[in-house]
């Protein structure tokens, strides 16, 4: 019977310790997406690891392979003058243990260096691992969001 009951207190706690991960992983979420936003390249390289890949909109896989790139990359077009405001909503997360898969809708808007503006919307996933206590987005793939007629 202690083995059972050891059994049960254990189920619990591990859920406990899987919903209370979920919302880290929702925080760690916005928080990046208010980094980008905030168009903080130093901030924006905290959210991720060296070793980060990218689908996006059809366009070909793009890896980079260390987080000055990933800086320098994300600096470089907020010099160009892009600019990008975001929202991820229906924010879904499944937590794996030391990672997760992260879901949602990317809504916004991109004004180029002209003024113009263009509606932004994807579906995007992320695979988030946990590293030294801290998530961070390893991966990442988006598309654009069409509707059904």
């Amino acid at each position: 019977m202690k083995i059972f009951t050891l059994f049960v207190i254990g189920m619990f706690l591990t859920t406990v310790a899987m919903a209370d991960d979920v919302d880290d992983v929702k925080a760690a979420v916005q928080r990046y997406i208010a980094t980008l936003n905030a168009e903080d390249a130093n901030a924006y390289v905290q959210s991720r690891v060296p070793e980060y890949s990218v689908f996006a909109g059809g366009r070909l896989f793009e890896r980079s392979t260390s987080l000055e790139e990933q800086r320098n990359g994300f600096q470089g077009r907020i010099d160009s003058g892009i600019r990008i405001s975001r929202q991820l909503r229906h924010i879904e997360v499944k937590v794996y243990g030391n990672a997760a898969v992260v879901t949602g809708y990317m809504l916004g808007r991109t004004t180029g260096p002209d003024g113009t503006t263009q509606p932004l919307s994807s579906q995007r996933t992320g695979v988030w691992i946990k590293q030294g206590g801290q998530w961070k987005e390893v991966h990442r793939h988006s598309s654009p969001l069409t509707l059904s007629q």
